[in-house]
């Protein structure tokens, strides 16, 4: 079978072609126009059901896609990305669809996904014509295909102790706490080492609230795991969360400052103190932060403490 010669049933593309093109259309009306090919396919790769066991673990965000047009032209897009504009739901929602997609393909094949056969999926999608792009049409694209390292690297485990560059030498600390829904959640601690390693100071100077991102910059070597400390999970919750802000959905109570939600669903109102730390407060808060995002907000928060 070629990467582009799956076939997906016909309830799972249904769902998500529909669900996709209102991501689609929402992208629209949020930003003033339709997401280019780039874009889409930028929002997709970030969005991926990366701990699924429907997936064989090459799925790594942000996945990226090559896609060619009729005539094998390769396809290109050299304007600006509006994708870091995106609000948290957007990824949200496409991940909730691509779940369906991954699973769909995981019940036929009797094996899990991989990322070639993701985008054979996502293609399907495409071709479905409900997906308004701003500057191809989708019956025009000929092959997609997930441009993936071929090199695979292992997920950091919880108790990895990671160093992150900061900007103006030495490292942000960090700890792994989990992989679930949410994506990687690490611990962060205050301070920067200069040899980027965990000293008795930083360790005493763990934050409060644990942080998801994703894990692509260890992936390739950006962040480096440079210690393994179990000693250091007990400092930081042991079902670390995400939060919502007041009035999220309608028939959900999310309380008057927001609420967190643990990895199997379980809600839990909080109060203004953990909403003013978190960000819900201020609107700086988001579920899922790029780890490029993150590293550039350490630096900031270094900067200006």
């Amino acid at each position: 079978m070629g990467v582009n010669d799956l076939s997906l049933s016909a309830g799972a593309l249904d769902e998500a072609s529909s669900g996709l093109a209102e991501v689609a259309a929402e992208f629209a009306d949020e930003l003033g126009a339709p997401p280019t090919l780039a874009e889409f396919l930028e929002l997709l790769g970030w969005a991926l059901p990366a701990n699924s066991d429907a997936t064989d673990g090459t799925f790594i965000a942000p996945m990226k896609f090559k896609a060619t047009l009729q005539g094998n032209k390769p396809y290109r897009s050299d304007a600006r990305s509006r994708v870091p504009d995106l609000n948290d739901h957007f990824f949200e929602d496409a991940r909730e669809h691509h779940i369906a997609l991954v699973e769909d393909v995981h019940a036929s094949g009797g094996a899990p996904a991989t990322p070639q056969q993701f985008a054979s999926a996502i293609l399907q999608v495409l071709r479905s014509g409900r997906i308004i792009l701003a500057d191809v049409k989708p019956e025009d694209i000929h092959k997609l295909i997930a441009d993936v390292p071929k090199k695979r690297v292992a997920k950091p485990k919880p108790g990895d102790v990671l160093a992150i560059p900061a900007r103006r030498g030495g490292y942000h600390m960090a700890v792994v706490l989990a992989h679930n829904c949410f994506g990687m959640s690490l611990g962060l601690f205050h301070g920067i080492s200069a040899q980027g390693r965990l000293d008795a100071s930083l360790r005493g100077a763990a934050r409060k609230y644990p942080v998801h991102t994703t894990w692509d910059l260890v992936a390739d070597g950006t962040w480096k795991v440079v210690q393994r400390d179990e000693s250091l999970l007990p400092l930081f919750p042991s079902d670390p969360c995400i939060y919502h802000r007041p009035n999220a959905w309608p028939d959900i109570d999310t309380g008057e400052f927001g609420a967190a939600e643990t990895s199997d669903g379980t809600l839990r109102l909080i109060g203004p103190d953990e909403a003013r730390e978190v960000g819900l407060l201020d609107g700086t808060y988001k579920q899922v932060q790029l780890a490029a995002y993150l590293q550039k907000r350490l630096d900031d928060e270094a900067d200006h403490p």
